[in-house]
């Protein structure tokens, strides 16, 4: 019996022991348990400091992003020529051969036209001729059943009668009529109408304005400073109205250019321009206009790419000139199929990179100095930076 209680006081303060040692190899870091237990220790620059082999201290860790790059200060968005004019013609809004309208005192014989106005807005001056054959009487004329005309008339042609433009509508109906011969019962009044006309100005409006676009990347719109637009106008003077100018929308410009003289150049606010497509609209309400040499221009801000400062004691300094320890720099790529290039600059020394990997490691230990270091990323092409980090390892 004792020996059996001996043994299984063992068992159980075995049992603690690996207990313990278990919760040990557990806690300490993932480098020292992989030393511990015999396991290969991973290479790469991820964000683990335990994945990294012989890690002795972290001095920078960033998540920079976007770093945009762009090779010009300008960017130019040419435009085609524009030309705009307004004309107005003449045009036979309605005919009909002829109209006869009779009056006695126990009968009446009325006519009616009909004509249509498909752009009532942009119609102006319009008349109603006709020629008079058989006349007796007063000739009475309705619009829309208001009375334009009643007149005593004799035959032949008779200067166009204008139709006020208050009273047109887009469907129109004219009567013609003629006045009772009052008392003399046994007689009547009558009308004979011939060539019939209604005729009218119609604007032509489909060549007033103009519409051209240009587009903007979503880098162009980000290091927008302002937008410069300036073309030339080639017209005649005396025979034009104010041209109108408007990006997006917006109006920038109402007046009448000095024509065949290159217009000063129209600045206006990035806030106007989106990415993506952006229109610029010319109109004029009256005359012909060529406009050439159209051209918006984004005047971009210079790209200040980040700068990121870490600090070197002097025991790491000097470990590092001994060449006891090293500084690595990682840099994790979001994109793993493109080529990524550029420049690292270390406390002004420059390293190039060029590489499809989705990350990359720079040894910074002979451009270090003792206390504050400084390391920019100066990309050739626009970069997604998921990780920046500077490590000291041995």
């Amino acid at each position: 019996m004792m020996k059996r209680g001996q043994a299984a006081g063992a068992a159980v303060l075995l049992a603690i022991i690996a207990g313990l040692l278990i919760g040990f190899i557990l806690m300490i870091q993932p480098s020292e348990r992989a030393k511990l237990l015999g396991e290969p220790v991973g290479t790469s620059t991820g964000t683990s400091d335990g994945d990294i082999v012989g890690f002795e201290a972290n001095l920078l860790l960033e998540s920079p992003g976007r770093i945009d790059y762009i090779a010009q200060t300008e960017i130019e968005h040419p435009l085609p020529v524009v030309n705009i004019f307004s004309r107005t013609d003449s045009k036979v809004l309605g005919e009909k051969g002829s109209a006869i309208v009779k009056k006695s005192l126990f009968s009446e014989e009325q006519s009616s036209f009909k004509f249509s106005i498909t752009d009532l807005a942009n119609t102006e001056n319009v008349l109603l001729a006709f020629k008079v054959g058989e006349a007796s009487g007063r000739l009475i004329v309705s619009l829309n059943g208001e009375e334009i005309f009643n007149a005593n008339i004799g035959s032949g042609n008779i200067d166009p009668l204008a139709l006020p433009k208050a009273f047109l509508r887009g469907d129109n109906e004219i009567m013609f009529s003629v006045s009772s011969p009052g008392l003399a019962f046994w007689s009547r009044n009558s009308f004979s109408l011939e060539s019939i006309k209604v005729v009218g100005e119609v604007k032509n409006v489909e060549a007033q304005s103009s519409t051209q676009t240009f587009l903007v990347s979503e880098t162009e719109k980000r290091n927008m400073e302002k937008v410069v637009l300036k073309f030339q106008p080639s017209c005649q003077y005396d025979e034009v109205g104010p041209l109108v100018l408007t990006v997006n929308g917006q109006e920038l410009y109402n007046a009448i250019p000095d024509c065949d003289i290159a217009l000063v150049p129209i600045e206006f606010s990035a806030d106007i321009v989106k990415v993506g497509e952006n229109k610029v609209t010319f109109r004029a309400e009256r005359g012909t206009f060529v406009l050439s040499h159209i051209l918006v221009a984004s005047k971009l801000q210079e790209l200040d790419y980040p700068t990121y400062y870490f600090d070197v004691s002097h025991e790491q300094y000097e470990a590092v000139k001994a060449g006891l320890k090293r500084l690595r720099m990682g840099l994790d790529f979001v994109d793993v199929v493109t080529s990524k290039y550029g420049v690292v600059v270390a406390n002004g020394h420059q390293e190039h990179f060029d590489t499809k990997e989705a990350s990359i490691a720079i040894d910074l230990s002979t451009d270090i100095v003792q206390g504050t270091n400084s390391v920019k990323i100066k990309p050739s092409k626009t970069l997604e930076l998921r990780q920046i980090r500077v490590d000291l390892i041995k």
